[in-house]
């Protein structure tokens, strides 16, 4: 196919040839993984929803792993490619995945701007909704991936919108790639911006559902977060390692923060971009830096935006969620198994709370039980704890009793008029389609539902009466339950549907409680 170096060993006597790839064909190589493969194992090869795939990660053989992108892998997001890619492509792919290190993919703040597009004149758009809705507030949004998050299934990827009342769908957006995350302005109801997994960020109308901008703030992460005031919004990459800050309305970008510092154990350390919080007492934003163990904390009223790092906060610093008074973050540190209290007025490292192991608090859970503010932690490993969900008072941060559940679990959900908080089970074997409930007063699971598929992200609806479950992958369908009696009352079909976000949110603060703004 090209020009080709070799260079022959002999050991002992036997010959054996090692293939050195020439620059023309690392290049092609690589545009065929950007094209295919980066959208779950990141523009680096470094791994995000999917492993790493790179050379000092790989233990299979390149025969094995051209078997592996030729057949896929059942019941999972990763695609057969045989008859998707020439076998000299799927040959070519195997030998650069196999013999090339990890890479540094770069997104500058100039080609951020050269990516942004203006799609809609926002002078056009409607001023009430174009569709039948009490209120906005009642939209659940689900992400739909696609079948392998590029929508190469019978659907495209893509974000569905519901009416959490009637349980039915009212509109739908399609995103070239997968969709991840979506968050919503504080103060106009209109408005929301999505990020999917290549980097883009959307900015929604939620009156028309339609994209009225778009920016590519950079290669693969879902980081997202608006200010309280609606005015700034912050985007983190996986990578590159960076952070940017943009206006929201127009989506320009103003500052570029690359993430890196040095970690718990002294080393230096340049970190993928984590989970990032808007605070809901002033207009600062936290950053998780990864790996480095660090929350920044942005200012964008000040001058300069200034960045205030906490170090040593701990190790693998993962998902977050805000306390009802919206002052503290709790951010979960994956390897050593707590929960910190960030205070995001003192701009300090508050508290560790213990937690089970690898805690992945998803979007949090926090709500009113016996005159307490409990909030509800899950925990993606196991340990000597066993499998458990944390529950810890919001108040003075005291651990209140570790849950028995009958696995892993990613994320919670909770309605102050729900009696259930509910929790995803994310194993890899049949337990993975259960939803199991924690009876509120009882603190303890209760009943198990079977949604079939690969069940998670459940959330309830701004009244709580109905529950949402995504059963993704085998399962392919949004199931929707009644929040008491626990019946299945609607479904729809959709190509591996994941996060499910209720606009509701900026009204509770954080998941599970009682409205705070009123609309």
């Amino acid at each position: 196919m090209f020009g080709r170096t070799m260079l022959f060993v002999t050991l002992t006597g036997v010959s054996s040839a090692i293939s050195a790839m020439t620059a023309e064909e690392i290049k092609r190589a690589d545009a065929l993984y950007q094209a295919n493969c980066a959208v779950c194992h990141s523009a680096s090869r470094g791994g995000y929803v999917g492993p790493a795939l790179h050379k000092d990660r790989l233990v299979q053989s390149e025969a094995a792993l051209r078997g592996t992108i030729m057949t896929g892998i059942p019941d999972t997001l990763m695609p057969p490619f045989h008859s998707r890619l020439p076998d000299a492509d799927i040959h070519l792919l195997a030998e650069y995945i196999h013999s090339q290190p990890v890479s540094k993919p770069e997104w500058s703040m100039k080609q951020a701007q050269d990516s942004l597009e203006v799609l809609i004149d926002e002078k056009t758009l409607p001023s009430k909704p174009t569709y039948k809705i009490d209120s906005v507030y009642d939209l659940m949004v689900v992400m739909a991936r696609g079948r392998y998050g590029r929508g190469m299934g019978s659907d495209n990827a893509k974000t569905v919108f519901l009416d959490g009342k009637t349980n039915q769908v009212v509109g739908e957006i399609a995103t070239p790639i997968a969709p991840h995350i979506m968050d919503f302005s504080p103060v106009n109801e209109r408005w929301a911006w999505l990020k999917s997994d290549d980097g883009y960020v959307y900015k929604i109308d939620l009156y028309s559902l339609k994209v009225v901008r778009k920016i590519k703030t950079g290669l693969t992460g879902p980081g997202i977060a608006v200010s309280n005031d609606g005015k700034w919004l912050a985007a983190s990459s996986f990578v590159p390692n960076l952070v940017m800050i943009l206006k929201a309305d127009t989506l320009e970008p103003v500052k570029h923060l690359r993430l890196e510092g040095t970690d718990p154990d002294g080393k230096f350390i340049q970190s993928a971009g984590g989970p990032v919080i808007g605070s809901r007492i002033n207009n600062k934003f936290a950053l998780t830096l990864r790996q480095a163990g660090q929350i920044w904390i942005v200012d964008p009223d000040r001058e300069g935006m200034p960045v205030t790092k906490l170090e040593k906060v701990g190790r693998k610093l993962h998902d977050t969620f805000l306390t009802p008074d919206g002052r503290y973050s709790m951010v979960a540190s994956y390897d050593d198994n707590k929960i910190v209290a960030i205070d995001l007025k003192e701009d300090k490292v508050v508290r560790d709370i213990p937690a089970g192991c690898q805690p992945h608090v998803g979007s949090g859970a926090v709500t009113p039980i016996g005159g307490r503010m409990l909030a509800f932690g899950t925990n993606i490993g196991k340990c000597d704890k066993g499998d458990v969900v944390t529950v810890w008072d919001t108040k003075d941060f005291s651990v209140v009793k570790n849950i028995r559940v009958a696995g892993p679990t990613e994320s919670p959900a909770a309605h102050p008029d729900a009696p259930y908080v509910a929790v995803d089970i994310v194993s890899k074997d049949k337990r993975a389609s259960q939803i199991q409930l924690i009876d509120k007063q009882k603190l303890e699971v209760v009943r198990t539902l079977e949604a079939g598929g690969h069940a998670f992200f459940p959330e309830y609806t701004r009244d709580g009466k109905y529950l949402y479950v995504s059963a993704g992958y085998y399962g392919d369908r949004i199931r929707i339950y009644d929040s008491k009696t626990l019946e299945l009352v609607a479904e729809h079909k959709m190509e591996s549907p994941a996060g499910i976000f209720s606009r509701a949110r900026t009204q509770w603060i954080t998941v599970g409680l009682p409205p705070t703004r009123k609309n």
